[in-house]
């Protein structure tokens, strides 16, 4: 097939040219009232035509715009709504591939089939940058606190393609089940295709899991951590409790204290200090204390 009847398949547009062409279109209505905020992927079906938006989740931390556009299928055309300018880029990059697209639900899915070819790969990085993670908690390695917002950052981000896989699959499962001009072929390609989004639904899941699990190690290596640090705090409150007493004896300042008139008083105080605090230092090691 040429280029020629490929571009005649699709037809890219911004929201103000759709605005100006709405005309054209039956349920324009409902296609400007899904471009106003687009915030998620759906798909509703009329009676004559398919209309749905796209959302795509970032897989970086760059401060871009999401990557968004709406889509209006119907039987001899689909178009494209967008303002990012990407999406006619990309339909001619991959001239190759479209080859033997021959109708705009076979171009619409080839689409949507793009959207997460690389989402295997991205999560599998994903999966080593999380064992790298857990061996440097595991280890003790590195800020506890940056720890923390690493497994944050991944929670959030494994929720929003959790959240995004299952929106592709109530979109696979309209267009593999409804009658709208689809030919068997087209379907099984629609129920292929929302297989692999479960799969990766699957996927995202046992990722979630594994940084629960992580986050619970995290969590252990604090609590015994602090644990620790308040063993130390408890034995040195305990050496000291002793010489504490001994202070607050003799600071009583009784006039019959015989201690305080006598030569050696003061030494003997210091050596008995000592004794007990080695006493107690030897106690607390056969005790494994510390």
């Amino acid at each position: 097939m040429q280029d020629t009847d490929v571009s005649s398949l699709f037809a890219v547009m911004s929201t103000a040219e759709f605005r100006e062409r709405k005309e054209q279109f039956a349920y324009h209505k409902e296609m400007l009232r899904s471009l106003g905020s687009i915030r998620y992927c759906k798909a509703e079906l009329f009676k004559d035509c398919i209309l749905g938006t796209i959302r795509l989740p970032q897989k970086n931390d760059q401060k871009r715009a999401q990557l968004s556009f709406g889509f209006y299928l119907t039987e001899k055309s689909v178009f494209f709504i967008e303002d990012e300018g990407k999406m006619r880029a990309w339909i001619e990059k991959q001239t190759e591939m479209l080859q033997e697209v021959d109708t705009p639900k076979q171009l619409l899915l080839r689409i949507m089939e793009h959207m997460i070819e690389e989402d295997t790969f991205y999560f599998s990085h994903m999966e080593s940058e999380l064992d790298k993670l857990e061996e440097k908690i595991s280890r003790g390695v590195g800020s506890n606190n940056n720890s923390f917002m690493s497994l944050t950052k991944y929670r959030q981000k494994l929720s929003e393609f959790h959240i995004y896989y299952e929106q592709l699959i109530n979109i696979g499962e309209l267009f593999s089940t409804s009658d709208f001009y689809f030919s068997e072929q087209e379907i099984h390609g629609w129920e292929r295709f929302t297989h692999r989004v479960e799969r990766l639904q699957n996927h995202v899941n046992l990722l979630r899991e594994n940084v629960l699990q992580i986050r619970e190690l995290y969590q252990s290596m604090q609590d015994a951590r602090q644990n620790k640090i308040m063993g130390i705090i408890t034995i040195v409150t305990t050496i000291f409790l002793p010489l504490t007493l001994i202070t607050g004896w003799y600071g009583m300042n009784f006039a019959y204290m015989p201690e305080l008139q006598w030569k050696y008083g003061y030494l003997a105080v210091i050596i008995g200090a000592l004794i007990i605090v080695v006493a107690e230092i030897i106690y607390f090691k056969k005790k494994k204390f510390f």
